[in-house]
């Protein structure tokens, strides 16, 4: 089970060289869990007696996929969830194109690849694209929303949290 703090790629301060930083962030990140990997790993739920009434259709993030490794938890948390219509998004594995400064330095290949990710979430016909990372559900809600197609995009806890039929 990985944590969220001090991922491989991350120090966790020792860079610096700074030892207490290194070990107070090693202390925070021992205690750090990504949601599904907290709810399904560690407090062994799935079913959280969530009520989602909606056509779902869910982005696997590169963050929760490559750095966290949470696999598939948030869909073993989804297919719990009443109510919800959970459809599989074609392609699910490729990256959006956000990646951080990567859609600003590489604009038009970022575009493209949201390009392609737009237009599998349409072709679900989903009315909620839903993921676990804000900045893909910024960065492909903006663009169905310029689309005008009406797919919402939520994030995992919103569709987790939800006891009622909201709009």
């Amino acid at each position: 089970m990985r944590r969220l703090g001090a991922p491989p790629a991350h120090d966790g301060g020792r860079r610096a060289g700074d030892q207490l930083l290194a070990e107070r962030t090693a202390k925070i990140a021992a205690k750090t869990y990504e949601l599904s990997e907290l709810l399904v790993d560690v407090l062994h739920i799935t079913d959280v007696g969530a009520h989602y009434p909606r056509r779902v259709t869910y982005h696997p993030t590169c963050h929760s996929l490559r750095m966290l490794r949470v696999g598939d938890k948030p869909l073993q948390l989804l297919r719990e969830v009443r109510g919800i219509d959970l459809v599989e998004l074609p392609d699910a594995e490729v990256c959006c194109g956000f990646g951080g400064t990567f859609a600003i330095k590489n604009a038009e290949t970022s575009t493209a690849m949201l390009a392609d990710k737009m237009s599998n979430v349409l072709a679900t016909k989903a009315e909620v694209c839903t993921a676990g990372y804000s900045s893909c559900l910024m960065h492909i809600g903006g663009g169905l929303s310029r689309l005008s197609t009406g797919v919402r995009t939520v994030h995992l806890a919103e569709i987790l949290a939800s006891t009622m039929d909201r709009r």
